[in-house]
């Protein structure tokens, strides 16, 4: 009875601190269960154990009987919440593991060799937490390539008018400017947020009052192309913060809203999804500019919902498909896995 209270209290202090360590990673993107999670912004799954000897040993048995039957119990709940764990919209872990042996085989050989990342011995009960990366081989296991691409994403679309909340970002000295045309609230009036929008507005003041026959929307939406195709851009950075019912999954689709596929495409590296996941997760945009991932000058567009019934697909709109296809650079640094997207769970 004694050995019960014991192992309760100190079940309970391991939570409490397992609580307050996730508190210095609150920012960050963490779906938790009961018994552990998963990290979507760091790329790791991590499960807690507990574990006890029987009484009359030594010491030293105690300790490690203990701790050997909590990396067991820590090794099994890492297997049920990995099983959770989407890898597209179509497929989880779970089911690859469901529909192929050979898969099932080698996860739960990848979570036997997940490593514990902090450990505990109290009251003689042994409390252990163990991590394990959802990139490298467990990508190469469960997800086996792109087959599943649409290659038609690269063709072509004629562009439309510049309709979309276009969003260009850049440094300015320590500060993250965004530039964007903001949506008209007739109760709110037109809102001029900083000294640079008031000098690009203008700008474009004088520029009209030069061509007052010049169709604004179209030379805008002009300009905006030129500076983004000739600009370079570290990464595609796509806020999906007001989108209902998105579920995170390690390689999203983006699609643009006829349903072909942007990223990934024929064209994105194997070797670069699978070692550093397909996208990484982030809660605040400002956070997300900085991250290494998209680096300080991202591309960055807005997700206008999921497709169709596919809850880890992200769509977006033509403009801003074509505005991605148009820009060499955001290209080139999508293919490399250079992802990142807002959210908001």
């Amino acid at each position: 009875m004694m050995l019960a209270t014991r192992i309760r209290n100190t079940i309970c202090l391991a939570l409490i601190a397992c609580a307050c360590s996730m508190t210095a990673f609150s920012k960050e993107v963490i779906k938790e269960t009961a018994s552990g999670g998963v990290n979507w912004s760091q790329g790791i799954v991590f499960a807690q154990g507990y574990g006890t000897a029987k009484e009359g040993l030594s010491a030293a048995q105690t300790r490690i009987l203990a701790r050997r039957a909590a990396i067991v119990d820590a090794q099994r709940n890492l297997l049920e919440i990995t099983k959770g764990v989407r890898i597209t919209s179509a497929l989880s872990t779970g089911q690859a593991m469901k529909d192929s042996i050979e898969v099932a085989t080698r996860v739960e050989g990848i979570i036997k060799g997940a490593q514990p990342i902090k450990e505990n011995f109290q009251n003689d009960v042994y409390t252990v937490t163990m991590a394990m990366p959802i990139s490298g081989e467990f990508l190469k296991v469960t997800w086996p390539g792109q087959a599943d691409a649409s290659a038609s994403a690269w063709e072509i679309i004629s562009r439309g008018s510049i309709t979309a909340r276009l969003r260009p970002l850049m440094i300015v000295g320590d500060k993250v400017v965004d530039f964007f045309i903001p949506k008209a609230y007739a109760s709110d009036g037109f809102v001029i947020r900083t000294k640079e929008e008031a000098d690009a507005y203008k700008r474009l003041l004088e520029w009209m009052g030069k061509s007052p026959d010049a169709s604004v929307d179209q030379a805008l939406g002009t300009a905006i192309m030129n500076f983004e195709s000739s600009n370079q851009y570290s990464g595609l950075l796509i806020d999906a913060s007001a989108v209902k019912g998105f579920e995170l999954a390690t390689i999203p689709n983006i699609r643009d809203v006829d349903g072909n596929v942007i990223y990934p495409s024929a064209d994105t590296s194997y070797d670069d999804i699978v070692n550093k996941r397909g996208v990484t997760y982030d809660f605040d945009l400002q956070d997300a500019i900085r991250n290494k991932r998209v680096a300080r000058t991202p591309f960055t567009i807005d997700a206008l919902s999921t497709y169709k019934n596919l809850s880890s697909d992200l769509v977006i709109s033509k403009e801003d498909a074509e505005r991605v296809r148009s820009s060499a650079s955001t290209v080139d640094a999508m293919n490399k896995a250079g992802v990142l997207i807002v959210v908001a769970i």
